[in-house]
Parts: C-alpha cells; structure tokens; sequence
C-alpha cells in the first residue's frame, strides 16, 4: 500500500471496544466515522436480539453496504474509520481488496469481554452471543498485515499505539490530514 490507508477497520469481537476507539482514532485523523452495527439489516438486528448466531448468509448484505462505504471514501478520496468484527479471513481479505484499507485488531481477553458485556445497556449483541462470534473468529495471520493493538488499554492509549505501530509502517501519516493520502 503506497502513502497510507484511507480505510481503516477497527475489528474484534463484541465489547471489544471498537466503536470507542474507532470514534477516537477519527477524531484524531480528522476523518470521517462509520458505525459498522448500523449497517446490519433489521432481520440481522432481530435476530441478534433472539440470541441467534448470525452465519455468512446472514452478514452478506451487511459486508457488502460497508464495501460501499469504503469504495465511497476510496472514490473520494476521504480518510474513513470504519468498524467491522471482520471474524472471518474472507472478510478480511474481501474488505481489504478495494484497496488502502488497513484492519486493526483490538485484542482483548476474553474473561474481559465477558466483563465489558455483562456491564453494557442498551445494545442488541448480548453476553450470550459472545461465545459465537469467538467460536466463528478465525485467527488473524503475518500475511494479513493486521495492526494489533492492546485492546486493555484506556480508549487513548489504544489509539496512541495504533498510531505509533502505523507510523513506523506508514511514515506519510505524520503529515497533515490534507497531505496524508495525496500522494
């Protein structure tokens, strides 16, 4: 990937902490910010509320709409955070072919997801469904290229390392938003 990523996937499983520091790494980009869960179907939604595991059938539309939000910020050439549990390595690779997009793995125990989970409200991925998308994760391999981050840490420090790690890959993202991905 010559420059630096448009696309960024911040990717783990549930209570992970994606939306947190997918919201804060956008802030510090000065990019834009797309909740992934947002663009689950109803019947996805409706059946995550039922406790029922979704399969590849069931995330195929959902992979496809944020396909189109990474070719839309391709296209116009416009920094993206996007989160994604990206569970399977066919979606990382799907995802990861529409060019400079780069995954990030928030790495968390899971005896601290379990934790994260049973503590949060007013979202329809429950404790329960947990064990499911641990059971369908793939592990992530050196060909991947995927930044991997201490998913422990506070929201802050998360983002400062993953900024450290891409730094070091991509030395363009030192520069100004604007000057960034131009090159």
């Amino acid at each position: 990937m010559d420059g630096c990523p448009l696309v960024w996937i911040i990717m783990g499983v549930a209570g992970s902490g994606k939306t947190v520091v997918g919201r804060l790494l956008s802030e510090r980009l000065e990019s834009d910010f797309l909740e992934g869960d947002r663009r689950h179907p109803l019947s996805n939604i409706i059946k995550m509320l039922s406790q029922k595991s979704l399969q590849d059938e069931d995330r195929r539309q959902w992979l496809l709409e944020i396909e189109d939000d990474i070719r839309r910020a391709i296209t116009q050439n416009r920094e993206a955070v996007i989160t994604c549990s990206a569970l399977k390595a066919s979606y990382r690779r799907q995802l990861t072919s529409l060019g400079q997009v780069q995954l990030v793995w928030l790495n968390v125990p899971e005896p601290e997801l379990e934790l994260r989970l049973a503590n949060r409200l007013n979202h329809y991925m429950k404790l329960e469904m947990l064990h499911s998308q641990i059971a369908s994760f793939e592990p992530i391999s050196p060909e991947e290229n995927v930044i991997a981050v201490n998913g422990l840490l506070m929201p802050d420090e998360i983002v400062n390392e993953l900024l450290e790690k891409a730094m070091q890959i991509f030395p363009n993202m030192k520069k100004p938003w604007w000057q960034r991905c131009a090159e």
